[in-house]
């Protein structure tokens, strides 16, 4: 079931108030507040940061438990919109099968400030993780969120967002999975291991599974590629064994993971052997000259992302 990016309502606003004129819209063709439990609600917010109008869309679904519903941060890649990446992810259908609540955020000049990768963002120095924290506690004082269960993912420039974001916030998010990009910063001094899982394609021709020297040739640039992005966070997590202790191969993709590591958390690698940089079923068709390939239908890797996030709380 594909559920429409603006099914129920899209508001445009700035700050808290948005909430309060979509339920005053909704409460127009509703008899009580109960009834609104029983629809989609989905809209776009705004708000001032950093003297920027910035912008993120929340899907929730029916299906949502009104005591406590998880929470996905589903983060955009360089140059995609937050409504190319819902449309990529099918996160949105995922939320509605899962009882969880969705948001998009918008990064300015569709990028984010991850590190020191190739992003209009990058180059200004946004505070693009604040932004994101601001998003996450406005979307808990509207919501009914369960804390416990806070899951970051994101493509390319966005993944290397959700490991930054990982890597400095590790108390507020419950695990991530993301695809084709690494974490780009030294360790935080306050993190705290979180189970972390990155998906990368084999043939990725825009970020090299064997390591980032296409954007920063330098020897910095030679530690950051797949391989080398699992073992950093083996190491930040504490994982025992200096290798992963399981490998899980299928016939188009493999999952390497180090299962015993501090905190009860797991560090995991998904190796997609005939993927490029696009690592979803759906292929992204901008109007533009870039075309990113999906994978076919050879993985159902935003399924595989949520069983990991899901399986943490």
């Amino acid at each position: 079931m594909k559920i429409n990016a603006y099914a129920m309502i899209i508001v445009l606003c700035f700050s808290s108030g948005c909430l309060q004129m979509q339920k005053e819209n909704l409460s127009e063709s509703t008899d009580s507040e109960e009834d609104l439990l029983f629809e989609n609600i989905d809209y776009l917010e705004c708000m001032l940061h950093e003297d920027l109008e910035r912008c993120w869309n929340v899907f929730i679904p029916s299906t949502v438990n009104i005591s406590g519903a998880p929470l996905i941060i589903d983060l955009h890649g360089n140059t995609l919109s937050m409504q190319d990446q819902r449309n990529l992810s099918d996160f949105d259908d995922i939320a509605f099968e899962n009882g969880a609540i969705a948001v998009w955020p918008q990064g300015f000049d569709n990028s984010w400030n991850s590190g020191y990768c190739c992003s209009t963002a990058g180059e200004l120095g946004l505070n693009d993780t604040g932004l994101i924290m601001n998003i996450l506690d406005k979307i808990i004082l509207n919501h009914s969120v369960d804390e416990s269960r806070v899951y970051l993912t994101g493509w390319s420039n966005g993944c290397s967002l959700s490991q930054k974001l990982a890597n400095e916030h590790s108390d507020r998010f419950t695990a991530i999975a993301c695809m084709s990009y690494y974490l780009l910063d030294d360790p935080a001094p306050s993190y705290s291991p979180i189970p972390i899982m990155e998906i990368h394609g084999l043939l990725d021709q825009i970020i090299l599974y064997s390591n980032d020297a296409i954007h920063l040739p330098n020897i910095e640039a030679q530690e950051h590629g797949a391989i080398q992005n699992l073992l950093m966070w083996a190491e930040m997590n504490g994982c025992e064994g200096s290798t992963p202790d399981s490998n899980t191969p299928s016939i188009f993709y493999s999952q390497q993971t180090f299962t015993e590591c501090g905190n009860n958390s797991m560090v995991s690698l998904v190796t997609l052997y005939a993927a490029d940089h696009n690592p979803y079923e759906n292929t992204f068709d901008p109007d533009g000259p870039l075309v990113f390939i999906g994978n076919g239908g050879t993985v159902d890797t935003n399924g595989i992302a949520w069983n990991w996030l899901s399986s943490w709380d």
